[in-house]
């Protein structure tokens, strides 16, 4: 084997050349050329045999043995065999050299003699399979000798011959180093490129970190990244065996590394280099990873990049947060803000390292016993810190934000109290330094002031009632236990589940803390729990555990004063008036002690005991009385003062007692002007004038009603009453009016308001008002023709009688006017009123009603006979001579003959009633009539007699 004499200096240190086997004697002697390429030796060439020989055991050294190749050499060999020779001469020349101490002068000599050997060899025998090895070796010869570049031409025809020879790896290392100290950095990468590529273990290493350096002086940093991490992974996995030589790399790749990222983003860079680059084999080692961030922030640091410094320490945390180391580097970003004096961002970091590693984080669930021992001195720390500042701060927090400031101080109480539970802390002297018991009350409070309530109350029952593992310092078991209590009460207000669990805190503290100045409180707080479940006969029970307390001393006299009330409410609750009524008067009596709200509520409330022992139904009426009058003589002004008075009228005016019952209505209407029973108590005073027979208030209480109602239905029916009242009361003037008013303001409904004029025609006919009376018959006439469609016989016979009244009037009229001279101004006036009369008489006729038909008829037909009597009796001209005079009378005649023949026919239809089964006295006086006007034909009884008697 031939080992490297010397090392060219370059930039970086340079790849020892490997050791190379040498080919041996028996290789070169088993070597053989083909047939007839030499000749063979002649026997007198040949020195003579000595068989003494065979009996020995010969040495032969190297130096004599090539003496020995160089005498057969003199023999001239066949070619091939003088080829093999040479072969050997030099291999064992270059094992010899590679044996030898020499001096460097005789080594150059020798390196000298070989490099024209294998020329030789190399020209003399171009295509000898050994030449791989002759030109490997030239190579180094030139490399030894210092000749660079001939050593690279060398190298590079050798790789260009061999590319697969097992030298390739070596001569490659060798070819980068030479470009990369000649600064021809690509080249020299490529070659660096070929070595990986080639697989040689022994190469790949440094190979692989010149490549790094080759990126690095490119300025493609990425990839001379790439290049020493996968150097530091290697290193770093012991895959040498020098671990001095693994240490001194480790560390000198680690600075290259932090300066390589230095000149990009720095942490940022390194973060996305080991994402990109997976290490070999699994996951890349927490502490090597660890490593290259210190080793980066350290280097920033001396830079004096302080804030990218502490960016890489960030991103160390960020990507392994459930690593101890990462703890470690937090404390390193506390330390120094703290050295910076930057308080601010030093708690914030303080924060952050509670965040990353009190419990509930990845590293506490995750972390070794030790592990947790190392930090949770500086969690306690800090988190003590915190939550009483935070505790602190809340307390000084307006009601509305204190839940939510109280909320934030919890979960480091939590934290702590975790961190004291860990069996390994509990056996430290640490857990010395606090109590357990302060800080799970301090929590309590803070679920108290977070409105966590039932957490609250929980933990304060815990204290209260439970053996306390140290001794506490900021409260006392019994403070604790009271503010369970009060936060049991408080979640059971409205929540029926509940009750029992404040019924039990309630008898826990009276029982275990008795001499508490709170326990007759709580005593009483029971009462009043029973008293919310509505268990009143409990309350009745047990009200005298507090009214009759037996510490007097202690006792509190408004305590006693709210079981009296819970008593009598009780009592009311269970209907119990007699006995309630007696326990509020008494408490009543109370003086100054009871306030002015609970005062008005216990008055209310005797008066209701009054009022509803006056409701049993089992009382006799006297005794319903005799309760209410009790109640309106003593409690006048009570809300049940109403009811009272009002249950009273009821009950006397079912005993029909209404002359005492009018002017207790009188009394409660004018007094609850505003009450619901307004309408009720006015209809029954109406009722009672009714019963009474008072016509006239019953009317005036009517007329009341008119002007007060809103209701315009209401108001016409109670002034239609109203009229009827009045006219019964005598008092025609106001029913006039009234009536008037109704047929003015209500034309609807038709039928009654036909009726009001009805009477209105009634009432001024008998104060003889006939202006008045003819106003109101005509209206009636003139309504029912507008509502003919809602009208009934009632209706229609009004109408037909105010026609016929109407008619009769203007027939009054008409026979008022004589007919004298001058007879044209007279007989006009007459037909005047006569036109209207028949006019009126044949409208009510239009009814077809047979009560007034008849009578319109007969009216008719005398108002024709009355008018040719008129003209044969109006008054002769004067001064007319006998014959004018009679030609005169003849004239009159013929003028009131049509008038006869008139009347007579009309009779006669009112006769031939008699045919439809009608007849009545205006039928007979029309036969009475035409009896006078024809006597020869009706002047005979038996004629219509036969048929008057039929109809009758």
């Amino acid at each position: 084997m031939i080992k490297r004499l010397t090392a060219q200096p370059c930039q970086r240190p340079l790849l020892l050349w490997p050791l190379l086997s040498a080919l041996t004697l028996a290789t070169v002697a088993g070597c053989s050329g083909p047939a007839g390429q030499h000749s063979r030796p002649r026997l007198g060439d040949i020195a003579p045999f000595d068989r003494s020989i065979l009996a020995q055991n010969v040495s032969v050294s190297e130096q004599q043995l090539a003496q020995l190749y160089q005498q057969i050499l003199q023999l001239q060999p066949a070619a091939q065999m003088r080829q093999k020779i040479q072969y050997r001469l030099s291999q064992m020349h270059t094992a010899r050299l590679d044996k030898a101490e020499l001096s460097a002068q005789q080594e150059q000599a020798e390196l000298q003699q070989l490099v024209q050997q294998y020329q030789q060899l190399l020209k003399l025998y171009p295509d000898d399979p050994n030449n791989e090895l002759i030109s490997y070796q030239l190579a180094r010869s030139y490399d030894l000798l210092g000749q660079q570049q001939a050593c690279l031409e060398q190298l590079q025809q050798f790789l260009q011959h061999y590319p697969r020879s097992e030298f390739a790896a070596e001569l490659w290392f060798r070819q980068a180093d030479i470009l990369y100290s000649r600064s021809q950095y690509t080249d020299a990468l490529a070659a660096y490129l070929q070595v990986l590529g080639a697989g040689d273990a022994q190469l790949q290493q440094h190979a692989r970190y010149m490549a790094g350096w080759s990126y690095f002086k490119l300025q493609q940093f990425e990839q001379a990244d790439e290049q020493f991490l996968e150097v530091l992974d290697q290193s770093y996995s012991g895959y040498l065996a020098d671990e001095d030589n693994q240490q001194s790399l480790q560390q000198e790749v680690l600075h290259t590394l932090s300066v390589s990222l230095s000149y990009q983003q720095q942490g940022e860079s390194l973060q996305a280099l080991l994402r990109r680059v997976p290490y070999y084999s699994g996951e890349r080692p927490l502490a090597l990873t660890e490593r290259l961030y210190r080793n980066l922030a350290g280097f920033l640091a001396e830079k004096q990049l302080f804030a990218e410094s502490l960016d890489s320490y960030r991103r160390f945390i960020s990507d392994y947060p459930a690593s101890l180391s990462a703890a470690r580097m937090q404390l390193l970003l506390i330390e120094y803000y703290l050295a910076d004096a930057d308080a601010a961002q030093a708690l914030a970091e303080q924060q952050r390292y509670i965040a990353l590693f009190a419990p509930g984080s990845a590293f506490w669930q995750q972390g070794r016993e030790a592990e947790l021992i190392e930090v949770a001195p500086l969690l306690l720390q800090y988190l003590d810190y915190f939550a009483r500042n935070q505790y602190r701060t809340a307390q000084q927090q307006s009601a509305e934000m204190q839940p939510a400031a109280y909320a934030a101080a919890i979960p480091l109480w939590q934290q702590m109290l975790t961190i004291l539970s860990e069996p390994a802390v509990q056996r430290s002297a640490l857990a010395q330094r606090y109590s357990s018991a302060d800080l799970r009350y301090l929590l309590a409070e803070s679920y108290a002031g977070a409105a966590m309530s039932e957490q609250a109350l929980a933990l304060y029952s815990e204290l209260g009632y439970q053996q306390l593992a140290d001794k506490p310092t900021l409260f006392s078991p019994q403070d604790a236990a009271y503010k369970a209590l009060l936060l049991a009460g408080t979640l059971s207000a409205g929540y029926k589940d509940n009750g029992a669990r404040l019924w039990q805190q309630q008898t826990d503290f009276v029982r275990y803390h008795s001499q508490h100045a709170a326990a007759q409180q709580v005593a009483l707080q029971q009462l009043q729990l029973r008293y919310t479940e509505q268990d009143y006969p409990g309350v009745l029970t047990h009200s005298n555990s507090v009214i009759d307390w037996p510490h007097p001393a202690q006792s509190d006299a408004a305590l006693v004063l709210e079981a009296r009330f819970l008593h009598s409410q009780s009592e009311l609750a269970l209907a119990l008036y007699a006995s309630a009524e007696a326990s509020i008067t008494a408490l009543l009596q109370a003086g100054s002690a009871l306030s002015a709200e609970r005062r008005t509520l216990l008055t209310e409330q005797l008066a209701s005991s009054i009022y509803q022992q006056a409701q049993q139904p089992q009382l006799a009426a006297d005794a319903v009385l005799a309760h209410l009058a009790r109640l309106q003589h003593t409690l006048p002004d009570s809300a049940y003062h109403q009811a009272a008075a009002y249950q009273q009228i009821g009950l006397l005016h079912q005993a029909q007692q209404f002359t005492a019952v009018i002017p207790l209505l009188t009394s409660f209407i004018a007094r609850y002007t505003d009450s619901e029973r307004q309408l009720a108590a006015k209809a029954l005073l109406l009722d009672s004038y009714e019963q009474a027979g008072q016509w006239g208030d019953a009317a005036a209480e009517l007329l009341a009603l008119v002007k007060s109602s809103t209701d315009a239905e209401q108001q016409r029916e109670a002034l239609y009453l109203a009229a009827q009242y009045q006219h019964k009361a005598g008092d025609n003037d106001g029913a006039v009016n009234s009536y008037r008013s109704y047929a003015h303001r209500y034309p609807q409904p038709h039928l009654v308001a036909q009726e009001a004029r009805y009477q209105l025609v009634q009432l001024y006919q008998q104060k003889q008002d006939s202006y008045r009376q003819n106003f109101w018959l005509d209206k009636i006439a003139s309504f029912e023709q507008q509502y003919a469609a809602e009208g009934n016989e009632r209706s229609r016979q009004l109408a037909a009688d105010a026609l016929l009244a109407l008619g009769r009037h203007e027939s009054k009229l008409f026979s008022a006017v004589r007919l004298n001279h001058p007879l044209r101004s007279s007989l006009a006036k007459k037909r005047q009123h006569m036109t209207v009369a028949i006019k009126r008489f044949e409208q009510s006729m239009q009814y077809g009603l047979a009560a007034s038909f008849s009578e319109a008829q007969y009216r008719v037909a005398s108002l024709y006979q009355q008018m040719a009597t008129a003209l044969l009796q109006s008054d002769r001209p004067k001064g007319l001579e006998e014959l004018a005079l009679e030609e005169y009378e003849l004239l009159l005649e013929e003028q009131a003959y049509p008038f006869e023949e008139q009347a007579i026919a009309i009779y006669r239809q009112n006769t031939s009633l008699t045919s439809q089964q009608l007849w009545d006295s205006w039928i007979a006086q029309s036969f009475a009539e035409l009896a006078k006007l024809l006597p020869a034909k009706f002047d005979k009884t038996e004629q219509y007699s036969g048929v008057a008697n039929e109809a009758y």
